[in-house]
């Protein structure tokens, strides 16, 4: 198959493995070494969760740049651009160089099999080594110990929260979950646990391996009044900003500010706190008249469940709140229901048309079998006719 742009080699890739998601390090791992990305002269941070690793990411971007950093970031899934899965001092990489890493990884897998995940976590690392980065951000993909990206070595590890999701891959209960996050821990290395309620699993794990792990709620904590909050690690810092993205995820990522010994001025971490964003994390998209539009990617309880909190403080007195919903039918989507029911007056419930995707009909049996259902609820096929419904 010739191979002349960006669409045409995804296109590829997503008939090259038989399966889209196959963890492992064995197969990745011969071509990882043979492109040589597994160790970078940059300081490696890498970055599991079940929520909050992108935002985590986001805060640890902003402050590393304020600082005069070159910061290379690398996180999934992508929202509209493949290209958007990687940035490089927050520019996206152009798709000229994904194509010519595209092009070096197939000249030298042989015939070793990659998943897709696995070819564009390569491509990445290998556009990113020629980048010679200061530090390179890592989000890991789906759990931790077999992902793609636990292949390179990293010099901090973070677990920002331990929720249960990908139960097919992953487990059913937060043991199975957290001991799959703690894979990504090195040995003697620093680990920062934003989870403030960890598994004996990863406790376990890290003390096995003899991690330098700190934990968010004994080593670092934070106070939250009305207006500001602080953080307290090894040093204090008051006064900081309140933002729409989760303050213990800003908490974590200032711990490894800590870990990584920077000393950075307070002014310099309250701008970068208060500048940093991520699409899709409460995006205000447009305003409408009266009407707010935000964009958001929760799709699991615990991330619903931090949806329904900020929604309930950005809900002006009298005002209804419509959800346009569509969902992965892999999600469990009547405890998600159930987390965020409570701050939702319609919902317009659509089908994505995708793999996995979820039809309005399937979540609509799922919204009936979920908890504090008081909603309106309407389904629609495709998105736009949903948004008219709410904005005319």
């Amino acid at each position: 198959m010739n191979k002349n742009n960006l669409n045409e080699w995804l296109s590829y890739l997503e008939q090259l493995h038989p399966t889209e998601i196959e963890l492992g390090l064995t197969r990745i791992g011969k071509v990882a070494n043979d492109l040589n990305v597994i160790h970078f002269d940059a300081k490696v941070i890498t970055v599991a969760g079940t929520n909050g690793k992108g935002t985590t990411c986001a805060f640890l971007e902003e402050i590393l740049l304020q600082a005069g950093y070159k910061v290379g970031v690398y996180s999934s899934p992508h929202i509209l651009r493949y290209t958007e899965r990687l940035r490089i001092n927050k520019q996206e990489m152009p798709a000229s160089l994904h194509c010519a890493a595209f092009e070096e990884i197939e000249s030298l897998r042989g015939d070793t099999s990659l998943s897709y995940f696995e070819y564009v976590t390569l491509g990445c690392l290998h556009i990113l080594k020629a980048q010679h980065c200061d530090f390179i951000l890592l989000e890991v993909g789906l759990g931790g110990r077999l992902d793609a990206t636990n292949i390179v070595e990293s010099d901090i590890s973070v677990v920002t929260t331990i929720g249960i999701d990908h139960v097919d891959w992953l487990g059913d209960d937060r043991e199975k979950i957290g001991f799959e996050k703690a894979g990504v821990f090195r040995a003697l290395k620093p680990v920062i646990c934003g989870e403030l309620d960890p598994p004996s699993s990863l406790k376990k794990h890290a003390e096995a391996i003899k991690a330098e792990i700190h934990y968010a709620g004994k080593d670092f904590k934070t106070m939250v009044n009305s207006e500001s909050w602080s953080w307290s690690g090894q040093k204090n810092i008051n006064d900081l900003p309140l933002t729409l993205m989760p303050l213990q995820n800003a908490s974590t990522a200032l711990a490894v500010i800590e870990a990584l010994q920077l000393n950075l001025a307070d002014s310099l971490i309250k701008t970068s706190l208060q500048q940093a964003q991520l699409a899709g994390r409460l995006q205000k998209v447009s305003a409408d008249g009266e009407v707010d539009t935000y964009l958001d990617v929760a799709h699991n309880p615990q991330s619903a469940s931090y949806l329904a909190s900020q929604l309930k403080l950005l809900r002006k007195p009298g005002a209804k709140v419509f959800a346009i919903v569509g969902m992965l039918v892999d999600k469990d989507l009547s405890g998600t229901f159930s987390e965020i029911n409570a701050q939702i007056d319609q919902y317009n419930l659509i089908s994505l048309d995708c793999y996995r995707g979820a039809s309005q009909q399937t979540l609509l049996r799922h919204y009936q079998t979920s908890n504090h259902q008081t909603a309106e609820v309407h389904c629609f096929e495709k998105i736009g006719d949903a948004y008219k419904s709410v904005a005319s």
